[in-house]
């Protein structure tokens, strides 16, 4: 497992093309590819908790649905999504706050 953590540090510094690494991916073993995998589940956690961290209710927000831009205003954060008040629908939407732009 040491060397996975060195063998993606070196990949990383090197900043190595995303196909060379999916196809180094064949020449790890099962346990290697797990805990990468718990490795890649727990960072984009991080990620998606520090991008929603970013959104409060209130905010002036954007988003794209089939290509139209829809403007709303945050309603809630919820655990994995934040909910946006649209004008002129019942419902807010519920969307990943990836996809959101402060306005």
């Amino acid at each position: 497992m040491k060397l996975l953590r060195e063998c993606i540090r070196e990949m990383l510094n090197e900043q190595i093309d995303m196909q060379t690494i999916a196809d180094d991916l064949d020449n790890l073993s099962v346990d290697e590819l797990m805990e990468l995998w718990n490795a890649v589940v727990a960072a984009h956690g991080r990620k998606e908790k520090e991008i929603k961290a970013g959104f409060s209710k209130g905010d002036k927000v954007e988003f794209d649905h089939d290509g139209e831009t829809i403007t709303g205003t945050v309603a809630r954060r919820g655990g994995k999504f934040v909910s946006v008040n649209v004008h002129g629908y019942g419902k807010p939407w519920k969307r990943n706050p990836s996809s959101l732009r402060k306005i």
